[in-house]
């Protein structure tokens, strides 16, 4: 072979072996580096996800039992339980039997008997709180503490509920808490229907149980579009621990299952990783439980089903947030660099072969400088240039093999342009990162933040012995501002008491929006007696604050302070009944526990 040829083939086997494997070593690289990501990434807008949805819960849970603190209910519950408490143990079962036996007899809705329950005055209360949101209610309906129906919006299926699992729940023995029914598809109402059942109290006590039947999906669907663009071509679901699918896009509530694979990562923490589907594909999965149907010290969640009027019902189950995102997209990005990588390669090796070729002959006087270009490049430095001033072929050749590092360069270049794609991808996750920490309309930190944060001083204010006092917002009334105003007007409300509120605290202090109109302050390193007094200068200012509108409000104020056999439940608990008894001793006060 002459010298000529081998001269083009080494130069041409050269280019041939740098692009393919700073092609492929590249492309393997980025390939690690858009899985991580795309699985951080998809975590974090699960678990985004799965926050909003318990913010939605929240909101239906403090609805609720907003409603169960109107006045008219509690007397006429009072009055219900009085009658039936005075009766013997067996008449008043008697009674409620053979009222429930009645009821369940009679089939028209317009019955004298039946009609006493839908529109004696409670009842018509409750009507009208269900013509604010017509989308969202089912049925709404009342039990005294016997489980005796006092009033409802629609004709029930039974008369008598003191037996039933999420009354039972409800009750919880005396004490009272909010449960979530997860009744699965009700035929009664014609959707898939969560129940919010809350207590109805009068002076700390138990004394009756309201039930809301709500239609969820419309909120969970608006939730999960809202963050469609961040995940697409991916697919979210809502789905129970045990697989079953309550919500996904395009298919009937309850009809599908996730694939037995991912299983195992349905429960109670944030899950992500690769699987195989029911067909053997990877899927990049990301699960994220919500945490408002696990149980907790706040809330119950289940179903039962056996339940007569609804079917697929859930007991011992969660609800997550599962994010889908076939591996095969990051595939196919990744084959279109490689072809773009490759076919730039070996175009500029055509080109610069074919360049060599013409001006090779003059080449064998300085052929010991294309050597020592050739190992350079050979090792990867594509910077160095040869400087041959003679216009034979080894020039001509020398002033190709520069072309061929500059193109070589530019394909290079391709890599830094991904990099900082790359960048700018990791960038947006931590501002996604740091959306899930704040409220969306206060700028405040959220529930979520305010947690870690109470964590990390419950342990630094037992470790120290330094006091640790924590106090309760909820403006009084509010309900009554949006109802009259708009909730426009009562979300510029909600702004406007964070400002003046983180205005009038210390710069320690923190501030978080606890959930709808609650607000709550750690206070480090003063005493119960000092949080008073500034939780009493808060109250002043904000009842002489005009705010938009020229609404004036104020504000009840619970306050305590961390005891050394506290856990996280202790403190909430108590600055929750320090709030609710300024509540009861007529709002805008503050009270110690």
């Amino acid at each position: 072979m002459s010298f000529r040829a081998k001269l083009i083939s080494i130069t041409t086997a050269l280019g041939v072996v740098v692009v393919t494997i700073l092609t492929f070593v590249t492309v393997g690289y980025n390939r690690k580096i858009l899985i991580k990501s795309t699985l951080e990434g998809n975590k974090d807008i699960a678990l985004a996800i799965s926050i909003n949805v318990d913010n939605y819960l929240e909101e239906l849970s403090r609805t609720t039992k907003t409603l169960a603190t109107t006045p008219a209910i509690i007397e006429c519950l009072k009055e219900s339980n009085r009658q039936l408490g005075s009766l013997e143990e067996l008449d008043r079962k008697n009674r409620i039997e053979a009222l429930n036996d009645r009821w369940m007899s009679i089939d028209d809705g317009n019955h004298v008997f039946i009609q006493e329950y839908l529109s004696n005055p409670i009842a018509q209360y409750l009507k009208k709180q269900q013509g604010v949101i017509p989308d969202l209610y089912g049925e709404i309906f009342l039990t005294n503490i016997y489980g005796e129906l006092i009033a409802s919006t629609e004709k029930l299926t039974t008369f008598s509920h003191g037996e039933k699992y999420w009354w039972l729940e409800c009750y919880n023995g005396g004490k009272g808490k909010v449960f979530f029914d997860d009744r699965g598809y009700d035929d009664s109402v014609g959707d898939f229907v969560l129940g919010v059942v809350v207590p109805v109290y009068d002076q700390g006590k138990v004394i009756g149980i309201l039930k809301s039947n709500m239609r969820i999906f419309s909120l969970f669907n608006k939730i999960i579009e809202n963050y469609s663009p961040l995940y697409k071509p991916g697919v979210v679901k809502i789905a129970r621990t045990d697989g079953v699918i309550i919500l996904e896009p395009g298919k009937e509530p309850l009809s599908t299952r996730v694939a037995d694979g991912f299983l195992p990562m349905l429960g109670k923490d944030i899950e992500y990783g690769i699987y195989q589907d029911e067909n053997n594909k990877n899927i990049l999965v990301s699960v994220s439980p919500i945490s408002n149907t696990i149980e907790s010290s706040q809330f119950s969640f289940g179903g039962d089903y056996e339940s007569i009027d609804h079917v697929e019902g859930n007991r011992g189950d969660n609800w997550v947030v599962v994010l889908k995102v076939p591996k095969e997209v990051i595939d196919l990005k990744i084959y279109e660099q490689t072809k773009q990588f490759l076919l730039i390669g070996f175009l500029s090796i055509m080109l610069i072969s074919t360049f060599t070729y013409f001006y090779i002959k003059e080449a064998t006087k300085d052929i010991i400088k294309l050597v020592t270009l050739t190992e350079a490049v050979g090792q990867g430095d594509l910077n160095k240039r040869i400087k041959i001033k003679s216009k034979d072929e080894i020039g001509i050749l020398a002033n190709s093999f520069n072309k061929m590092m500059d193109r070589l360069k530019e394909t290079m270049a391709s890599k830094v342009e991904l990099t900082e794609e790359i960048r700018k991808r990791i960038k947006a996750e931590e501002k996604l990162k740091y959306l899930s920490t704040v409220d969306e309309l206060t700028k405040l930190y959220n529930r979520r933040a305010f947690n870690n944060y109470l964590d990390k001083l419950i342990d630094y204010s037992k470790c120290y012995g330094e006091p640790l006092s924590i106090a309760m917002i909820d403006i009084d009334y509010f309900k009554k501002v949006n109802d009259s105003y708009g909730h426009d007007i009562g979300d510029r409300v909600l702004i406007k008491l964070s400002e003046v509120l983180s205005k009038n605290i210390r710069k320690v202090d923190i501030l978080s929006r606890w959930g709808g109109e609650e607000f709550i302050i750690l206070m480090p390193k003063i005493t119960v007696e000092e949080a008073y007094k500034m939780a009493e200068r808060l109250r002043g200012i904000i009842e002489s604050t005009k705010f938009p509108n020229d609404i004036r409000i104020t504000i009840s104020v619970g306050v305590t302070e961390l005891k050394n056999t506290d856990t996280f439940d202790d403190i909430i608990n108590r600055v929750d009944e320090a709030q609710y008894k300024a509540k009861n001793e007529g709002r805008n006060n503050v009270q110690i526990l």
